[in-house]
């Protein structure tokens, strides 16, 4: 049986409403990652953006969405689609990757795209719909 066969993520509805059961950051990556310090380059806090709703159909918080409780689910040990998360995090970490410019983006704008691919992976994820 592979490992995604056997998994069992929370959703984003649920983490946005029980943020007192957000994980600690695996050892060594709470320099990385701190929920309460400004998610990548959006100046909001991961649970702002959490509760940011993606209006006029911004990619930056459509990913957001997803990965925020993907990277929970990680680091509440859950089997997680790691190159995918990665990939969504380098879109982030790169500082030209403002909420701002990713929502001035429409229609089929690789870049804008690449934001949609990811987050929809990333449902399917979070939400147990892998199938491979």
């Amino acid at each position: 049986m592979a490992a995604w066969e056997n998994y069992d993520p929370l959703t984003q509805g649920y983490w946005k409403n029980h943020p007192e059961n957000w994980p600690s950051p695996l050892e060594g990556l709470e320099s990385i990652v701190n929920y309460e310090e400004s998610f990548f380059s959006s100046g909001q806090d991961w649970m702002t953006v959490l509760q940011t709703s993606p209006k006029g159909g911004n990619a930056y918080y459509t990913l957001a969405h997803q990965y925020i409780p993907a990277v929970l689910n990680m680091y509440s040990g859950e089997w997680v689609p790691y190159d995918e998360i990665e990939q969504a995090g380098e879109l982030f970490a790169d500082p030209e990757n403002t909420p701002a410019k990713i929502g001035k983006l429409k229609g089929n704008d690789p870049l804008r795209q690449q934001f949609i691919d990811l987050a929809a992976y990333l449902d399917d994820y979070n939400n147990k719909r892998l199938t491979e």
